[in-house]
């Protein structure tokens, strides 16, 4: 395919771009498209690393309600500016840039007040929005956060993950020397072990089903790890013994375990999403008096998630198991949706 070729400040802009489509039940579809130049208050980014995510998986397999295709989806995003809009200032071409996908209305009370994820109509690029799959992305240039050279693309596409717990962790009242359990293995639990750790915690125990992924947990500083797949997998010691429970799962099992774990006055913070109502013991929430947090996005840390990776204060690159170029990107998901695939973190980089 032949590409149109423009001069722009002396540099070559190619007018199209690949982008891959969610376009039906598990399936994606490349195709070229023209790039929209920048608007006013937006600049377009070249996609230099993107994270694939449970929840493209989850959409893509038709079970949530609040996306439809054809849609690039993707959210998990870092890359380079290429062209900016007016009225963006303080931006440069050639910046590193990790982009915040939650997009509010900027008039209301919540997103005045910072709290732009309470906004009555927000949405996020890659799942209400059309998303990162894409070569370039023309993107609020206010949703961008500069990358210091210290953090490659790779992990800085999973700033928008880490950004999520960290958000989770700042609502929990954390002392020293407290107890924590984390339930799942998946990406989210084991950033919830480097930071329950950083915070604090002085024992933290990791629970999941995968050996390979208890054994990094227990590298990022996990003291106990439980594999329930075990024969011998017993939580009984930990029964009424945590001062906190964090639910990264998002099972009926998951979230019944982190009641049981709990002391009498334990806290217990919900990540994980079950996709459909669950049975949730209420009597044994009241007679223990349990406090329950609920936690989404959080827009006020994503500084100090910058800080946080430029100082590994969290390493993320140990979860970056798996790195498909942006032409496979089909093969990516495939690879993805394996049930035997041992994947923690897939990245999609546009080499």
């Amino acid at each position: 395919m032949l590409h149109h070729v423009n001069r722009l400040g002396g540099i070559h802009i190619e007018q199209l771009k690949k982008i891959w489509e969610w376009i039906g039940v598990n399936e994606v579809q490349m195709r070229h498209v023209l790039r929209e130049p920048p608007g006013i208050g937006q600049v377009e980014v070249r996609m230099e690393a993107i994270g694939i995510c449970g929840t493209d998986l989850h959409l893509m397999s038709g079970h949530a309600q609040f996306s439809s295709p054809p849609l690039p989806l993707g959210h998990e995003l870092a890359g380079s500016i290429v062209r900016i809009g007016k009225q963006s200032d303080g931006w440069s071409i050639g910046d590193r840039v990790c982009i915040d996908p939650l997009i509010g209305c900027g008039s209301c009370p919540q997103c005045r007040s910072g709290n732009k994820h309470r906004c009555p109509t927000a949405g996020e690029i890659g799942l209400h929005y059309p998303g990162g799959w894409q070569q370039y992305f023309t993107v609020p240039a206010s949703n961008l956060y500069a990358l210091p050279d210290s953090v490659s693309f790779e992990e800085a596409s999973q700033a928008e993950t880490l950004h999520c717990c960290l958000g989770g962790i700042d609502k929990l009242s954390i002392q020293l020397g407290m107890h924590a359990v984390v339930m799942g293995d998946g990406p989210t639990g084991l950033y919830y072990v480097q930071l329950l750790k950083a915070a604090g915690v002085r024992c933290v125990t990791l629970v999941g089903m995968q050996e390979a992924r208890l054994e990094l947990g227990r590298s990022l500083g996990a003291d106990y790890c439980v594999n329930l797949k075990t024969v011998d997998a017993d939580l009984l010691p930990l029964m009424n013994t945590q001062d906190i429970a964090i639910d990264a799962a998002g099972t009926e099992q998951s979230l019944r375990s982190s009641i049981e774990l709990l002391k009498i006055g334990g806290q217990l913070l919900l990540f994980g999403l079950p996709g459909k109502p669950i049975m949730v013991d209420i009597q044994a929430v009241v007679m223990k008096e349990l406090k329950l947090l609920g936690s989404t996005n959080a827009p006020h840390v994503w500084p100090r998630v910058i800080d946080m990776l430029a100082s590994h204060t969290v390493n993320v690159k140990p979860l970056l198991t798996h790195h498909y170029p942006f032409d496979q990107m089909n093969e990516a998901l495939d690879y993805a949706r394996l049930p035997s695939n041992q994947a923690i973190k897939i990245i999609v980089t546009n080499n």
